[in-house]
């Protein structure tokens, strides 16, 4: 790997984590230490990050919160890998929750029109749901949040909570074997807890890139989780870690 593209791995390393370990970075791109710390350097002088003990992080320490447009444009055939593997879940008949991440997203852009329930704080989703004559489409409330395309508050989980939800299709920015899944965005961390609570069923679609990675807010335990969705670039021995806390592990196929 040439120092740049490794320079640029770390750079969104630090969007998405807020702070980055030094020890980490050279055991994940198989250098040294000094290596490591020589590129912190060079990114320093080019970008608005800081050297801390240990590490690098962002100005504020904390992820940078990524517009849906950003996160859509990442990683689009292992969603649409796990988009095809989840999709033979849905049936007729059944009340479905969808989070507003892009993963979820691109599960519902291949929904056949059916008759079946559709609850969604996604704007995305709503928009997409419109065109399909057959399905219900709950919509819920709340204040807009323009960056991520969704709604968030109390009147979003009100909503929510008056609804039998038989499977929830939820995503997250980091899965972790041992402690479950994270969000970046606090508001939208507790809408997912809420939404791992009503829903009698939850499926959890993360690309491997999230896997073994945390982020700023936790929202689930491995023991919601009643199956994980997820991509075949994934590393054999964290999926192997996975499957020792969940019931259910899906790997799809990323096409070539």
């Amino acid at each position: 790997m040439l120092a740049t593209e490794r320079q640029q791995k770390i750079l969104s390393l630090i969007e998405v984590q807020g702070t980055v370990r030094t020890l980490d970075l050279a055991e994940q791109f198989g250098v040294t230490d000094e290596t490591i710390r020589r590129d912190f350097q060079t990114l320093a002088d080019l970008h608005p990050l800081k050297r801390i003990h240990g590490g690098a992080s962002s100005l504020t320490g904390r992820p940078r919160l990524q517009s849906f447009l950003e996160r859509r444009n990442l990683h689009v055939d292992r969603k649409a890998a796990i988009a095809n593997a989840a999709r033979s879940l849905i049936v007729p008949g059944q009340t479905y929750a969808f989070d507003s991440s892009t993963t979820a997203f691109a599960l519902v852009s291949t929904l056949p029109d059916l008759p079946y329930r559709i609850v969604t704080n996604s704007f995305a989703v709503i928009e997409q749901v419109t065109r399909l004559e057959q399905v219900e489409l709950i919509a819920m409330g709340g204040r807009y949040h323009p960056k991520t395309h969704t709604f968030v508050g109390g009147e979003t989980i009100d909503v929510l909570r008056r609804h039998n939800i038989h499977t929830a299709f939820v995503s997250c920015i980091g899965y972790d074997p041992g402690r479950g899944a994270s969000e970046g965005f606090e508001a939208q961390a507790t809408f997912k807890m809420r939404l791992v609570q009503y829903a009698e069923r939850v499926v959890l679609l993360v690309d491997s890139s999230k896997l073994n990675d945390r982020s700023e807010y936790f929202f689930a335990e491995p023991g919601d989780i009643a199956e994980l969705v997820t991509d075949d670039a994934a590393d054999p021995a964290i999926i192997s870690h996975i499957r020792r806390t969940l019931p259910q592990v899906t790997i799809a196929p990323v096409a070539t």
